[in-house]
């Protein structure tokens, strides 16, 4: 996949949240929970098609997870409670930190989880002092 399908994606994703909020009167949307409970349902999906080896429907239900899932960030975000793009680029830091670029583990995985538990601790005991 290209950077500009994934942008384009992404922006299709804003646009469904800002329609929920704004103009939806089916009353679909229940904040960030709804989406929530579709990445659940959405992988129950996945699961069953492994299990029945229909691998084009399960790169469908895929998708689904993924499209649940940005629509979950996006309507975090609306709700003020992250910021999307540091999500990430938490997931990049997160394994690039933990991963060589071959990616092969780099020394110890689990020290390395120990660390970035840590400074995670600290970063959110700033925000929320």
């Amino acid at each position: 996949m290209d950077f500009q399908t994934l942008q384009n994606i992404l922006t299709l994703s804003e646009k469904r949240i800002s329609f929920l909020i704004t103009k939806d009167t089916r009353d679909f949307y229940k904040g960030n929970q709804t989406f929530l409970d579709g990445i659940y349902d959405e992988l129950d999906e996945v699961k069953k098609e492994i299990q029945d080896k229909k691998y084009i429907q399960l790169e469908d239900e895929l998708w689904d997870v993924f499209w649940d899932y940005l629509c979950f960030l996006e309507s975090l975000e609306k709700e003020w409670k992250i910021q999307k793009a540091r999500i990430f680029e938490r997931c990049y830091l997160k394994f690039s930190e933990r991963l060589n670029l071959d990616g092969s583990t780099r020394w110890n995985w689990n020290e390395t989880k120990q660390i970035q538990k840590e400074r995670l601790q600290k970063e959110q005991s700033l925000y929320s002092s």
